[in-house]
């Protein structure tokens, strides 16, 4: 009981160690790992090559990737990334 069953670190922040445990995982790490299969499938990079961004090029500030990955975030429960 209490021993670590795996540990890895998310590539979107190397900071980060996520050790899982059947007495200790919290809902942070499975939003975790959710960012990770989002960076590493594609689907972000997919949804960016068909979506059609009818923003100014000229006054955009955050690129649709970004805002892609910030509504998966809120939809997450995690507002703010």
């Amino acid at each position: 009981m209490g021993e670590s069953l795996s540990t890895w670190t998310p590539s979107c922040n190397g900071a980060v160690r996520v050790e899982l445990s059947g007495q200790r995982t919290t809902s942070d790490s499975g939003a975790l790992l959710l960012r990770e299969a989002l960076d590493n499938s594609g689907v972000i990079e997919a949804l960016e090559d068909t979506l059609v961004d009818p923003r100014n090029p000229l006054r955009i500030h955050h690129l649709l990737a970004a805002q892609l990955n910030t509504d998966s975030a809120v939809a997450r429960g995690r507002p703010g990334g």
